[in-house]
Protein backbone atom coordinates (compact mmCIF):
# COMPACT_ATOMS: atom_id res chain seq x y z
CA UNK A 1 0.00 0.00 0.00
CA UNK A 2 1.58 3.11 -1.14
CA UNK A 3 0.16 6.10 1.54
CA UNK A 4 1.06 9.85 1.10
CA UNK A 5 -0.45 12.61 3.08
CA UNK A 6 -0.09 16.28 2.38
CA UNK A 7 -1.78 19.48 4.52
CA UNK A 8 -1.08 23.01 4.00
CA UNK A 9 -3.00 25.82 5.87
CA UNK A 10 -2.96 28.45 2.78
CA UNK A 11 -2.29 32.04 3.51
CA UNK A 12 -5.71 33.87 2.74
CA UNK A 13 -8.25 31.96 4.04
CA UNK A 14 -9.87 33.42 7.25
CA UNK A 15 -9.23 36.88 9.25
CA UNK A 16 -8.00 38.52 12.40
CA UNK A 17 -10.17 36.45 14.41
CA UNK A 18 -9.27 32.53 12.80
CA UNK A 19 -9.10 30.12 15.61
CA UNK A 20 -7.54 26.87 15.98
CA UNK A 21 -6.07 24.62 18.28
CA UNK A 22 -2.33 23.29 19.05
CA UNK A 23 0.30 23.24 16.08
CA UNK A 24 -1.17 20.93 13.15
CA UNK A 25 2.01 19.58 12.41
CA UNK A 26 1.89 15.84 11.33
CA UNK A 27 3.89 14.41 13.81
CA UNK A 28 2.62 16.64 16.62
CA UNK A 29 -1.04 16.59 15.55
CA UNK A 30 -1.15 12.93 15.46
CA UNK A 31 0.39 12.55 18.93
CA UNK A 32 -1.87 15.23 20.53
CA UNK A 33 -4.78 13.78 18.70
CA UNK A 34 -4.70 10.68 20.66
CA UNK A 35 -3.90 11.89 24.01
CA UNK A 36 -3.20 14.67 26.58
CA UNK A 37 -5.23 17.32 28.14
CA UNK A 38 -7.21 19.93 25.86
CA UNK A 39 -5.26 22.87 24.96
CA UNK A 40 -6.91 26.53 25.18
CA UNK A 41 -6.49 28.75 22.26
CA UNK A 42 -2.66 29.61 21.43
CA UNK A 43 -1.38 32.86 19.90
CA UNK A 44 -1.95 34.12 16.14
CA UNK A 45 0.89 32.36 14.99
CA UNK A 46 -0.14 28.82 15.53
CA UNK A 47 -3.97 29.49 14.41
CA UNK A 48 -3.45 29.58 10.77
CA UNK A 49 -1.81 26.26 10.86
CA UNK A 50 -5.11 24.90 12.36
CA UNK A 51 -7.54 25.16 9.37
CA UNK A 52 -6.86 20.86 7.57
CA UNK A 53 -5.92 17.72 9.16
CA UNK A 54 -5.53 14.30 7.66
CA UNK A 55 -4.54 10.90 9.06
CA UNK A 56 -4.14 7.53 6.76
CA UNK A 57 -2.77 3.76 7.61
CA UNK A 58 -3.35 0.77 4.94
CA UNK A 59 -6.97 0.41 6.56
CA UNK A 60 -8.39 3.78 6.27
CA UNK A 61 -8.06 7.65 5.46
CA UNK A 62 -9.56 10.56 7.36
CA UNK A 63 -9.48 14.43 6.04
CA UNK A 64 -11.07 17.15 8.34
CA UNK A 65 -11.26 20.59 7.49
CA UNK A 66 -12.69 23.37 9.16
CA UNK A 67 -16.08 24.66 8.01
CA UNK A 68 -16.07 28.15 6.11
CA UNK A 69 -18.67 29.35 8.30
CA UNK A 70 -16.26 28.85 11.54
CA UNK A 71 -12.83 30.06 10.72
CA UNK A 72 -13.05 33.44 11.71
CA UNK A 73 -15.21 32.90 14.53
CA UNK A 74 -15.75 30.53 17.95
CA UNK A 75 -18.07 30.59 20.29
CA UNK A 76 -18.81 28.82 23.54
CA UNK A 77 -16.06 26.66 23.25
CA UNK A 78 -12.32 27.53 24.56
CA UNK A 79 -10.50 24.84 22.31
CA UNK A 80 -10.78 25.91 18.84
CA UNK A 81 -10.98 24.52 15.52
CA UNK A 82 -7.88 22.42 15.39
CA UNK A 83 -8.23 20.83 18.55
CA UNK A 84 -11.73 20.06 16.99
CA UNK A 85 -10.49 18.37 13.67
CA UNK A 86 -7.70 16.80 14.48
CA UNK A 87 -10.26 15.34 17.61
CA UNK A 88 -12.55 14.35 15.10
CA UNK A 89 -10.79 12.85 12.67
CA UNK A 90 -8.48 10.78 15.22
CA UNK A 91 -11.41 9.07 16.57
CA UNK A 92 -13.19 8.36 12.98
CA UNK A 93 -10.03 6.42 12.03
CA UNK A 94 -9.93 4.68 14.91
CA UNK A 95 -13.68 4.13 14.51
CA UNK A 96 -12.92 2.81 10.89
CA UNK A 97 -10.19 0.13 12.14
CA UNK A 98 -11.93 -1.11 15.28
CA UNK A 99 -15.39 -1.47 13.81
CA UNK A 100 -15.13 -2.38 10.36
CA UNK A 101 -18.30 -4.30 10.26
CA UNK A 102 -20.04 -0.74 11.12
CA UNK A 103 -21.22 1.51 8.33
CA UNK A 104 -19.00 4.65 7.64
CA UNK A 105 -22.20 6.68 8.63
CA UNK A 106 -22.39 5.62 11.87
CA UNK A 107 -18.82 5.74 12.58
CA UNK A 108 -18.95 9.29 11.80
CA UNK A 109 -21.68 9.54 14.40
CA UNK A 110 -19.84 7.54 16.93
CA UNK A 111 -17.20 9.97 16.50
CA UNK A 112 -19.01 13.31 16.73
CA UNK A 113 -20.71 12.27 19.80
CA UNK A 114 -17.09 11.01 21.16
CA UNK A 115 -15.22 14.31 20.21
CA UNK A 116 -18.84 16.37 22.03
CA UNK A 117 -17.87 14.70 25.06
CA UNK A 118 -14.64 15.89 25.36
CA UNK A 119 -15.59 19.64 25.73
CA UNK A 120 -16.43 18.91 29.33
CA UNK A 121 -19.10 21.53 31.07
CA UNK A 122 -17.54 25.09 30.22
CA UNK A 123 -18.47 24.85 26.38
CA UNK A 124 -21.95 25.86 25.36
CA UNK A 125 -22.54 23.59 22.29
CA UNK A 126 -25.97 24.96 21.81
CA UNK A 127 -24.24 27.81 20.30
CA UNK A 128 -24.00 27.97 16.20
CA UNK A 129 -19.87 29.08 16.69
CA UNK A 130 -19.49 25.89 18.35
CA UNK A 131 -16.21 24.44 15.86
CA UNK A 132 -17.34 22.04 12.82
CA UNK A 133 -15.53 20.42 10.27
CA UNK A 134 -16.22 19.11 6.78
CA UNK A 135 -14.71 15.20 6.40
CA UNK A 136 -14.11 13.09 3.44
CA UNK A 137 -12.98 9.80 4.28
CA UNK A 138 -12.12 5.90 2.85
CA UNK A 139 -11.89 2.61 4.24
CA UNK A 140 -10.71 -0.69 3.18
CA UNK A 141 -11.46 -3.54 4.41
CA UNK A 142 -11.77 -7.39 3.12
CA UNK A 143 -12.12 -6.54 -0.58
CA UNK A 144 -14.33 -3.81 0.43
CA UNK A 145 -13.70 0.11 -0.01
CA UNK A 146 -16.28 2.38 2.07
CA UNK A 147 -16.07 6.31 1.03
CA UNK A 148 -17.86 9.02 2.49
CA UNK A 149 -17.81 12.54 1.97
CA UNK A 150 -19.56 15.26 4.61
CA UNK A 151 -19.47 19.22 3.43
CA UNK A 152 -16.93 20.00 0.33
CA UNK A 153 -14.21 17.87 -0.99
CA UNK A 154 -14.04 14.30 -3.03
CA UNK A 155 -13.20 10.99 -3.03
CA UNK A 156 -11.45 10.02 -6.18
CA UNK A 157 -11.46 6.03 -7.70
CA UNK A 158 -9.31 4.82 -10.42
CA UNK A 159 -10.44 1.47 -11.68
CA UNK A 160 -8.43 1.43 -15.47
CA UNK A 161 -8.67 4.19 -17.05
CA UNK A 162 -12.24 5.39 -15.29
CA UNK A 163 -12.33 7.79 -12.45
CA UNK A 164 -15.46 8.08 -10.45
CA UNK A 165 -15.42 11.38 -8.31
CA UNK A 166 -17.66 11.30 -5.13
CA UNK A 167 -18.99 14.38 -3.65
CA UNK A 168 -21.96 15.65 -0.95
CA UNK A 169 -24.37 17.64 -2.87
CA UNK A 170 -25.33 19.36 0.00
CA UNK A 171 -21.36 20.65 0.18
CA UNK A 172 -20.69 23.52 2.14
CA UNK A 173 -24.37 23.42 3.82
CA UNK A 174 -23.43 20.09 5.88
CA UNK A 175 -20.64 19.99 8.37
CA UNK A 176 -19.83 17.75 11.23
CA UNK A 177 -20.29 19.91 14.62
CA UNK A 178 -21.50 18.56 17.91
CA UNK A 179 -24.81 16.51 17.05
CA UNK A 180 -24.11 12.73 15.79
CA UNK A 181 -27.16 13.28 13.44
CA UNK A 182 -25.29 15.66 11.34
CA UNK A 183 -23.43 12.27 10.46
CA UNK A 184 -26.88 11.36 8.15
CA UNK A 185 -26.27 14.42 5.66
CA UNK A 186 -23.01 12.88 4.42
CA UNK A 187 -22.54 10.76 1.22
CA UNK A 188 -21.43 7.15 1.53
CA UNK A 189 -21.51 3.82 -0.14
CA UNK A 190 -19.48 0.57 -0.38
CA UNK A 191 -18.15 -0.93 -3.55
CA UNK A 192 -15.79 -3.69 -4.24
CA UNK A 193 -11.87 -3.20 -4.13
CA UNK A 194 -11.60 -5.28 -7.08
CA UNK A 195 -9.50 -3.37 -9.53
CA UNK A 196 -8.89 -0.28 -7.52
CA UNK A 197 -5.63 1.70 -8.74
CA UNK A 198 -5.97 4.86 -6.96
CA UNK A 199 -7.77 6.21 -4.18
CA UNK A 200 -7.45 10.64 -4.10
CA UNK A 201 -9.19 12.19 -0.90
CA UNK A 202 -9.15 16.20 -1.59
CA UNK A 203 -10.79 18.88 0.85
CA UNK A 204 -12.91 21.63 -0.66
CA UNK A 205 -9.71 23.76 -0.57
CA UNK A 206 -7.98 21.69 -3.18
CA UNK A 207 -11.47 21.04 -5.35
CA UNK A 208 -11.93 24.60 -5.58
CA UNK A 209 -8.56 24.83 -7.12
CA UNK A 210 -9.23 21.81 -9.58
CA UNK A 211 -11.39 21.98 -12.68
CA UNK A 212 -14.00 19.31 -11.72
CA UNK A 213 -14.38 18.26 -16.02
CA UNK A 214 -10.79 17.04 -15.94
CA UNK A 215 -10.74 14.51 -12.50
CA UNK A 216 -9.20 11.82 -14.76
CA UNK A 217 -5.93 14.31 -15.14
CA UNK A 218 -5.66 15.45 -11.72
CA UNK A 219 -5.41 11.88 -11.05
CA UNK A 220 -3.30 10.77 -13.63
CA UNK A 221 -0.77 14.21 -12.48
CA UNK A 222 -0.79 12.92 -8.93
CA UNK A 223 0.32 9.24 -10.01
CA UNK A 224 2.90 11.29 -11.74
CA UNK A 225 4.42 14.27 -9.14
CA UNK A 226 2.63 13.27 -6.04
CA UNK A 227 0.73 14.81 -3.87
CA UNK A 228 3.64 17.52 -2.83
CA UNK A 229 3.73 18.21 -6.87
CA UNK A 230 -0.41 18.17 -7.04
CA UNK A 231 -0.13 21.18 -4.00
CA UNK A 232 2.78 22.84 -5.81
CA UNK A 233 0.18 22.51 -8.80
CA UNK A 234 -2.37 24.11 -6.95
CA UNK A 235 -0.68 27.08 -5.74
CA UNK A 236 0.96 27.81 -8.90
CA UNK A 237 -2.96 28.14 -10.42
CA UNK A 238 -3.83 29.90 -6.91
CA UNK A 239 -0.99 32.48 -8.47
CA UNK A 240 -1.80 32.78 -11.61
CA UNK A 241 -5.47 33.65 -11.26
CA UNK A 242 -4.99 35.33 -7.88
CA UNK A 243 -7.23 33.16 -6.25
CA UNK A 244 -7.06 32.65 -2.36
CA UNK A 245 -4.22 30.65 -0.93
CA UNK A 246 -7.17 27.97 1.05
CA UNK A 247 -6.27 25.03 2.90
CA UNK A 248 -5.35 22.37 0.81
CA UNK A 249 -5.37 18.76 2.14
CA UNK A 250 -4.51 15.57 -0.06
CA UNK A 251 -4.17 11.93 0.51
CA UNK A 252 -3.04 9.63 -1.97
CA UNK A 253 -3.57 5.68 -1.54
CA UNK A 254 -2.65 3.10 -4.20
CA UNK A 255 -3.75 -0.37 -2.71
CA UNK A 256 -1.73 -3.60 -3.47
Amino acid sequence: MHVEVVTDPGSNSGGPGDTGGDDAGTDAGVRDAFGGDAALLPDARSRRRDRVFALATPEAAVLTTTALAHRTSVEGCGHGTGWYIRRLGAHLLTRFVDRPERPVADCLSDAIAETAALHGGRCDLALHGTPTASVVAVRLTEGRLDHLVLGPGRVLIRRGTTVRAVGDPGGARHAAGARPSAAAGATWGSSSCRGVHTLVLLNGGAVESLPAALWPDTVRLLEEVGAHGLLAHIRSTELRTAAPHRPVGVVHLRPA
